[in-house]
């Protein structure tokens, strides 16, 4: 199998690596991936300008290491979510995931952005009887908050292609689209109006002075008015805030796509199993995508910032696809990916000021990034910019957090 995200075959737009860094400037946004750009891009259009964007090894970056699902809800299904937050947090928060969801098509629409997207729904599949329960129970509990969701019994999932699974709760409006495709189209918007960019540029601190705030790289300092962490899992690295409380942590998710495939699947829109655990879809190209697995390794992928693939959760992916998928061919695997997801410590995203009013936070998605980047850097916009937010927007404040 080749070592490359299938999804980087889209060549990725990358910033000046020449140029002399700015001393100083604005707003500087670290980070490139689908937060950073979206930052830059909501953030230009409340008004801002002298917005520059950095990043470091922009290739690496789990926004391009990803399946392409855009999904309503978290990575808790609405039983556990329910049980964390009590159902009418749970409801104000699912709906303002439905939300951003849709701001994804809205944009994608009004830029006229080329990027795969297709509306066409989400399921998930259970494996045992345990996860069947919850599936119908989370059901029941997103129709008593009005909204709408479905059971599958297992005899439909068997018609649809998938073999040892039992039930699915499935979802209408969730999506997809080419993560790469997608950053690239606001890419190109926020560069032509006016914004900078910047690669190969590695912060190393990140504090703030008398009149602003001071980054420190290996390129040179630079002294701005304000600074938006979008660099997920990688914010402990550079921040103390982040460092200090341990808010977001890295874990490697892993992935593995086939050789296009003669196979026709009845279900091409995304699906996951196992609480999501693993996860897949089937790409324009009728290849297999699916990643996961790690719940079975040892270390469960936490606390690692290595991207190399891991041998024992490629043979597990390989071996559950075998397994679930009622394919009769033999799958060839073409490529496989490992990225650096952000685990959450509140199972939230943070997204507002830090302790300090001048640098801001758009991270920590828990494996759901591409639902919720784009959205949350609107929310992060509107904040910076003094207007009214949802109320559903403290539960993302990072200052709670002191």
């Amino acid at each position: 199998m080749r070592n490359f995200p299938y999804w980087l075959e889209v060549e990725l737009l990358t910033g000046d690596t020449k140029s002399k860094l700015p001393t100083q400037n604005g707003i500087t946004i670290i980070g490139s991936g689908l937060s950073g750009v979206s930052a830059g891009y909501w953030l230009q259009k409340k008004g801002f300008d002298d917005i520059t964007i950095l990043d470091f090894k922009p290739h690496e970056a789990a926004s391009y290491r990803n399946c392409g699902h855009i999904l309503y809800g978290t990575v808790e299904s609405m039983k556990a979510f329910t049980s964390l937050h009590g159902f009418e947090k749970a409801k104000e928060l699912w709906g303002y995931s439905i939300q951003i969801c849709h701001q994804v098509r809205e944009t994608i629409k009004e830029l006229k952005l080329e990027a795969d997207y297709k509306q066409d729904g989400y399921l998930v599949i259970s494996i045992d009887e345990t996860e069947d329960k919850e599936c119908k129970e989370s059901v029941e509990l997103l129709n008593k908050a009005g909204f709408e969701s479905s059971y599958i019994a297992s005899d439909e999932i068997k018609k649809l292609g998938f073999k040892n699974c039992f039930g699915a709760r499935h979802e209408k409006g969730s999506a997809q689209a080419h993560p790469v495709k997608f950053r690239n189209g606001l890419l190109k918007e926020f560069l032509k109006n006016g914004g900078k960019y910047y690669s190969d540029v590695e912060v190393t601190h990140l504090q703030e002075v008398s009149d602003g705030v001071e980054i420190k790289t290996k390129r040179g300092n630079i002294k701005c008015d304000a600074v938006v962490i979008a660099a997920n899992a990688y914010s402990k690295l550079f921040s103390p805030f982040f460092a200090q409380r341990g808010l977001v942590e890295p874990f490697r998710g892993q992935i593995i796509t086939s050789h296009p495939l003669k196979h026709q699947f009845k279900v091409k829109h995304p699906h996951s199993f196992d609480h999501g655990y693993e996860y897949a879809l089937i790409t324009e190209d009728n290849r297999l995508m699916i990643g996961g697995w790690r719940n079975h390794s040892e270390t469960k992928e936490v606390g690692t910032f290595d991207i190399t693939p891991n041998p024992y959760i490629e043979k597990g992916l390989q071996e559950f696809a075998e397994r679930h998928y009622e394919i009769s061919e033999k799958i060839n695997w073409q490529y496989t990916w490992a990225g650096i997801m952000g685990s959450s410590s509140t199972s939230l995203p943070f997204i507002g000021p830090t302790n300090s009013d001048r640098i801001f936070s758009c991270s920590g998605y828990t494996g759901h990034g591409f639902s919720w980047a784009h959205g949350s850097a609107l929310l992060l916009a509107q904040i910076m910019a003094g207007e009214e937010t949802s109320d559903v927007a403290k539960y993302f404040n990072p200052k709670q957090l002191k």
